[in-house]
């Protein structure tokens, strides 16, 4: 087989451009497609990468037929969707665990799931359609760096990139490298046309943008590094929640999933909690405690012991919710397996003051009749297609390059 594909390409070096026009449009998309296809089977997509007989057959054909539409990604997207239940059940668990083992069964099946509901065509139609997307833009290098804390968390800058039409030049953490290099080699599965879409390992290419997720230490990296092209470089962040003393045993469940889902490392997962002056921090023991949605984490447990040790050795104050530990605190961000809480008197003060620290948050959790902004209890790791990471909208930022 190999040796007849050969035979067939090297007829076709020498054959020029012109004579190449001879071909009806339907046989050269069809040649291409099988081509392309059958080198990412046997070869894997580096070799398309190679300046080969292949890359060069493909070249010449690359610019006589007309590239994906928005309605072609859109549909390969929500076909990749569809496959997330099934890749559930496969060693994709293992495989993502050897690579980071805080990425347990429990919190990668809840990043794949998360991510099968987002990707239907209705939603995926939804969201372009809230932008001026031409159907094939010329198209931009978008390199993006992306961070390691939850699986996929770099997904959605992925599908930012992938579903504008423009070129995805990841970075990929080590620490979350396995589940998207596998979701990227499904997709040119599906549609080989996205294999010239997808890098993966070559940063030669010059990006036109950059996309970089990472601490305050590393963001002044990515800003010498990056910062004469267009960017987006994203910085430490947390999220809390407000109570008002008013929430139901229900919203009080939903709140422990905003804390302990992926086991609090998400820039969403609620780090501080805002109490009514007066409320008993004890009305959280017992849901936190009962939430049993998640895997044992040895790497997280150790943090809880490190934590009881340390507050015990300075003689500071702590309630003991088994899964996490309380600690009364001003302070927004706080250490894994902790979770801070503060009083306030007046909900327009607190209000006012979270606004002056607008930089630093994701998200806040709350009742909506307080604030507007407030999201509901429970929905903190579940954003929209729409819910930008630091409120940066990305596909308006890729689509105005």
């Amino acid at each position: 087989m190999i040796k007849t594909v050969r035979t067939v390409l090297n007829k076709f070096d020498r054959i020029d451009k012109n004579e190449i026009r001879k071909f009806s449009l339907i046989k050269a998309t069809f040649l291409k497609y099988l081509l392309v296809r059958f080198t990412i089977i046997k070869f894997g997509t580096a070799k398309l990468r190679k300046p080969n007989q292949n890359r060069n057959f493909l070249a010449i054909f690359s610019s006589l037929l007309p590239d994906m539409d928005l309605r072609n990604r859109i549909s390969s997207f929500a076909e990749l969707g569809s496959l997330f239940p099934g890749l559930i059940k496969s060693d994709l668990m293992d495989q993502a665990f050897s690579a980071n083992n805080w990425f347990t069964r429990s919190e990668t099946a809840r990043a794949l799931n998360s991510w099968s509901s987002l990707l239907t065509a209705d939603n995926l139609t939804r969201w372009t359609d809230l932008y001026p997307i031409p159907a094939v833009p010329p198209v931009r290098n978008i390199l993006v760096i992306t961070a390691g804390n939850i699986p996929l968390v770099g997904f959605h800058d992925f599908l930012s990139v992938l579903i504008s039409g423009h070129r995805f030049i990841g970075k990929l953490s080590s620490r979350d490298d396995q589940l998207l290099t596998l979701l990227a080699k499904e997709l040119i599965r599906m549609e080989p046309l996205f294999a010239d879409q997808i890098q993966l390992q070559n940063f030669a290419i010059s990006p036109d943008a950059v996309i970089a997720t990472g601490s305050n230490n590393s963001s002044r990296y990515f800003q010498m590094e990056y910062g004469h092209v267009p960017h987006i470089i994203r910085k430490n962040r947390s999220s809390a929640a407000i109570l008002d003393g008013s929430e139901t045993d229900e919203e009080l469940d939903n709140l422990a999933a905003d804390i302990l889902e992926y086991y609090g490392l998400g820039c969403r997962s609620v780090s501080h909690l805002f109490l009514p002056a007066g409320y008993s921090p004890g009305n959280l023991v017992e849901p936190l405690i009962s939430f049993n949605q998640i895997d044992p984490c040895e790497p997280f447990n150790d943090n809880l012991r490190y934590q009881r040790a340390r507050l015990a050795m300075l003689n500071t104050p702590f309630i003991d919710a088994r899964q996490v530990l309380l600690i009364e605190s001003e302070m927004l961000h706080s250490p894994i397996g902790v979770v801070h809480y503060s009083f306030y008197d007046d909900l327009s003060v607190l209000l006012s003051h979270l606004k002056a620290q607008d930089t630093e948050i994701q998200c806040l959790v709350g009742h909506k009749s307080a604030n507007p902004n407030l999201i509901p209890f429970g929905s903190a790791q579940k954003p929209e297609l729409w819910d930008y990471a630091d409120n940066i909208d990305t596909l308006d930022f890729i689509i105005n390059l």
